[in-house]
């Protein structure tokens, strides 16, 4: 697989991959800070190792990476109605809306599916678990590395995407489907994310998550689950919602390469 051990050795080049996320539109609509896709990529310049979006967004974005120092992409294949505030249901849906073909052809570098457990039917989750499982073997087809986002989601309990055991459980299962590269929510201590990247057997994204109160409270998140065993991280709202996304950008991406603290990296800001 020497494509797959390129790829992933262009996207941890530095020990630690930096990724940016704007495919929230696929689950959540037209967010505040991603209503026109454009004017932001531009603004993140070559901070980011790798920007995650979906392939009709990558087509509306390309004129940004056709330098040799530009990040990598990464493609959004699937969506669910997990995050849906407009309308909730009681029975989840999950469905694969790319191929890995789509991807590769919009020019993608790797690809990321959600595996949503505990969350509407169980043959909801059985269906997520078998297209993904095509999916991951399309994308070793190509060469390409295979990202799954675990989220063990109880719809009346919103910790639940944080709870250790749960999130330990959610890690694991896309560890043994064979994921190349886990995005994982961070547990919210140290302790119980050591855990986590100790269950896993692919290196772990932390995902941003929801925005938080302020700027250093994300900050010391991303440096406490560096320093636990996180590979990197994948930031989206508390990026692009911020007062300055090239500011936000510039001053995570030294902290990832561990070039900064917390403290410094406030300052930047």
């Amino acid at each position: 697989m020497s494509g797959l051990n390129i790829r992933m050795r262009r996207l941890f080049q530095n020990g630690k991959a930096f990724v940016v996320a704007l495919d929230h539109g696929l689950v959540m609509g037209p967010l505040k800070g991603i209503e026109d896709p454009i004017p932001l990529v531009e603004k993140l310049s070559n901070y980011p190792d790798a920007l995650q979006m979906t392939p009709a967004m990558l087509k509306r974005v390309e004129e940004n990476f056709y330098s040799r120092s530009s990040p990598m992409l990464i493609a959004r294949l699937d969506t669910a109605n997990v995050w849906r505030k407009e309308k909730k249901f009681s029975s989840g849906y999950y469905s694969l809306v790319y191929s890995v073909k789509d991807a590769v052809e919009a020019g993608a570098d790797a690809v990321v599916t959600y595996l949503v457990v505990g969350y509407g039917e169980d043959e909801v989750e059985g269906y997520n678990i078998e297209r993904i499982s095509l999916a991951r073997k399309e994308a070793h087809e190509y060469g390409i590395p295979f990202i799954v986002e675990p989220l063990y989601v109880v719809p009346e309990n919103p910790d639940s995407v944080k709870d250790v055991q749960l999130v330990k459980y959610v890690t694991r299962l896309a560890s043994e489907i064979g994921a190349d590269i886990l995005k994982v929510d961070y547990t919210g201590n140290k302790e119980g994310f050591k855990e986590v990247v100790n269950t896993a057997f692919s290196p772990i994204l932390i995902r941003g998550g929801p925005k938080t109160n302020d700027d250093r409270e994300f900050i010391s998140m991303l440096k406490d689950a560096l320093d636990v065993g996180s590979s990197g991280i994948t930031v989206g709202r508390n990026l692009w919602q911020s007062k300055d996304p090239g500011k936000m950008a510039r001053a995570i991406s030294e902290l990832v390469k561990g070039r900064i603290g917390v403290e410094e990296a406030v300052k930047m800001l």
